[in-house]
């Protein structure tokens, strides 16, 4: 599936993505993240040791939440498997982190990358 040029925008953006996980045991798991595009994957950074991190390593089935932060009924959501990169992690997390907050993030690294590529995508007025 092909991101439209509206998701691609949202995603630039300021805005926020909510991020379903699949626990050990099956239950979802569900965390707020920046999020990112490169034109093609959905992009958002974690620690390896979080909740996230670890639920995607041994199941990558994810699911994101996209929404405009100034009209939260414009939002798309991509499920997809994730792909976690450890190589420009913690550059890529200074990059989000300059979007969202005007400065880098320093936490000490163990930072991955989780690049999604939709395979399947609901549209909400987007």
């Amino acid at each position: 599936m092909k991101l439209t040029e509206a998701q691609i925008e949202l995603m630039r953006g300021k805005n926020f993505a909510a991020v379903a996980t699949l626990g050990e045991d099956g239950t979802p798991q569900t965390s707020i993240v920046w999020v990112d595009t490169d034109g093609e994957h959905v992009l958002f950074n974690t620690k390896g040791g979080r909740a996230k991190g670890k639920n995607l390593r041994r199941d990558p089935r994810i699911s994101i939440t996209v929404f405009d932060a100034q009209d939260p009924y414009r939002y798309f959501e991509v499920e997809g498997t994730a792909e976690l990169e450890t190589d420009g992690a913690v550059d890529h997390m200074n990059e989000l982190a300059r979007k969202y907050t005007g400065k880098d993030w320093d936490d000490g690294g163990d930072r991955v990358v989780v690049k999604v590529a939709p395979q399947r995508i609901f549209n909400y007025q987007v």
